[in-house]
């Protein structure tokens, strides 16, 4: 046996949001990677431009006498223990246009310099005024300095700023660092928090029109065979899975009405056959095995019957819904039913709610729901007992006093052709089926429930808005999945009772009589 592997994750959105995890986690890698591998000479080209910006800030900020020269820095804005604290690691020149040092921070009097202090240059190199950034080493100490050009009054000036290798440094790795790192796992946190949002919203809109394609292949049904997904509001990478859906259900609906057709045909051609077959049985001489065979026929008709019922209930074209009274049909099927009843000797009753409101159904159909399964509860029910038929505004309801069945046969009642072990030699099992099939294509729920073994079966058909209209079948979207709340039918006053003659008869004695009673009570009240 081949094993199957599980892919992690299952979903189709959790591999997206897997991929683009991944694809984030590759970038930062890749970023990590070039950062650290460049990043000797991404430091020295930070000295370098760093150094010119923060000359261009000071360089901003000197300070001018009455006849225009400089005299130093503005220590309103640039404080001076910068330069004095820490002269050995920063220092400032100020030149004129010639190059002559006018302001050194070194001096002990930094208007006034030594004569023959020199600029800052590069080493082995003469002052080049031309030369914004150099490196030099002073005291033995690393140093970056820039020379920025500037005018005031009409007089040009050039100021020159330098800073150690080892104080920037030191800053960048004690304050700088850590401060950018602090900064950049906040910043993506947050991203991170934002990103997993929005790309949550983003695939749950996107993924839309795959749960709304699984809903409406979920709702399809034999019934709604002809029901297609829609293929113009998909994805362009998920059109081609949803049409070869739709040319699966093609495929099936074709096989089902093949099928379909199939079963009416033959049900058709046999109904033929046996009619002479019974005509030539009837002329034999009137003995047993006459007898035995005219009931194999008429069962056989009875079989061919309820195929060609089947067929018709289970194509939704063949039904003509109409707003009807229940109320005729209803009590044509009880008087219809009452000759079976009569023979079998059982009561039937039946109760109609005073609220009872028009239906929305096919007429013939409802009368074949009631007749087959009041058939049902006559045929299984015992001599002397009472099935009763109870109709209210939630639907209806079909009581019999039978042995009824176990809980391992109560989910096989409406499969085709299944019979009770008592019953193989009767009946072909398909009443019910055609019942649920027409129940299912109005949209109803129709249930069977038994309280013990030998307490009788109830037939319950809950009709969900059948007082206005039936949704099932003139949507066609299943609506046969549709559960109404269970529970016993609404009490009413009883409508009509059929009384056999036969235990009409049999009740004059005083020893029937209060057993007939008692029945009628019970399935009733």
């Amino acid at each position: 046996m081949r094993s199957v592997k599980t892919r992690w994750p299952c979903s189709l959105r959790g591999r997206l949001l897997g991929m683009f995890v991944t694809g984030m986690a590759l970038s930062v890698g890749i970023v990590a990677v070039a950062v650290l591998t460049l990043m000797p000479s991404l430091g020295q080209r930070l000295l370098h431009s760093g150094i010119e910006d923060y000359t261009e800030a000071i360089a901003e900020h000197l300070h001018f006498d009455a006849q225009g020269v400089p005299t130093g820095v503005d220590e309103s804005k640039i404080e001076a223990w910068l330069f004095t604290s820490l002269a050995q690691e920063v220092t400032a020149r100020i030149l004129d246009d010639t190059g002559r040092v006018i302001y050194s921070s070194d001096a002990p009097v930094p208007s006034h310099p030594p004569a023959g202090t020199a600029p800052l240059s590069a080493d082995g190199q003469p002052f080049d005024p031309a030369l914004r950034s150099f490196r030099f080493h002073r005291h033995g100490i690393a140093m970056h300095g820039a020379t920025v050009h500037l005018s005031h009054a009409g007089r040009p000036w050039m100021f020159q700023f330098a800073t150690s290798d080892r104080l920037v440094l030191r800053m960048r790795d004690s304050f700088g660092l850590p401060a950018v790192g602090r900064g950049i796992a906040a910043t993506c946190a947050v991203f991170l928090i934002i990103f997993f949002i929005t790309i949550h919203l983003t695939l749950k809109r996107a993924l839309a029109p795959l749960r709304e394609a699984s809903d409406d292949a979920q709702r399809i049904t034999p019934r709604t065979l002809d029901e297609r997904l829609q293929v113009e509001v998909q994805p362009v990478e998920i059109r081609p899975l949803v049409t070869a859906f739709n040319q699966a259900l093609d495929r099936l609906q074709q096989g089902f009405r093949t099928q379909q057709e199939f079963l009416a045909s033959a049900a058709h051609e046999l109904k033929t056959p046996l009619a002479l077959i019974r005509a030539q049985v009837e002329l034999m001489p009137d003995d047993e095995p006459r007898r035995w065979l005219l009931d194999d026929v008429d069962r056989m008709a009875r079989q061919v019957q309820q195929l060609l019922m089947l067929a018709e209930v289970s194509e939704p074209q063949n039904y003509r819904i109409a707003t009807v009274d229940p109320r005729g049909t209803l009590q044509e099927v009880f008087d219809y039913m009452g000759r079976v009843a009569e023979r079998r000797q059982v009561l039937l009753g039946l109760r109609l709610a005073d609220d009872l409101q028009p239906w929305r159904v096919d007429r013939s159909a409802l009368f074949t729901l009631l007749k087959n399964l009041l058939e049902n509860a006559i045929q299984h029910s015992t001599p002397g007992s009472v099935v009763s038929l109870t109709v209210d505004r939630l639907g209806l309801c079909v009581v019999d006093q039978s042995p009824g069945v176990t809980p391992e046969q109560l989910p096989r009642l409406f499969d085709r052709f299944w019979r009770g072990p008592d019953r193989r030699e009767e009946g072909a099992g398909l009443g019910l089926s055609i019942c649920a099939e027409i129940a299912a294509a109005h949209g109803w729920q129709l249930t069977a429930r038994c309280a013990a073994p030998g307490q009788g079966l109830t037939m319950r058909v809950d009709m969900p808005g059948s007082s206005s209209l039936t949704q099932g079948l003139l949507a066609r979207t299943g609506a046969a999945q549709q559960r109404a709340q269970e529970g016993g039918p609404e009490r009413a006053p009883v409508h009509a009772i059929q009384r056999p003659a036969s235990l009409a008869h049999q009740a004059s004695g005083a020893s029937t009589r209060p057993a007939a009673g008692k029945a009628v009570s019970e399935a009733l009240f």
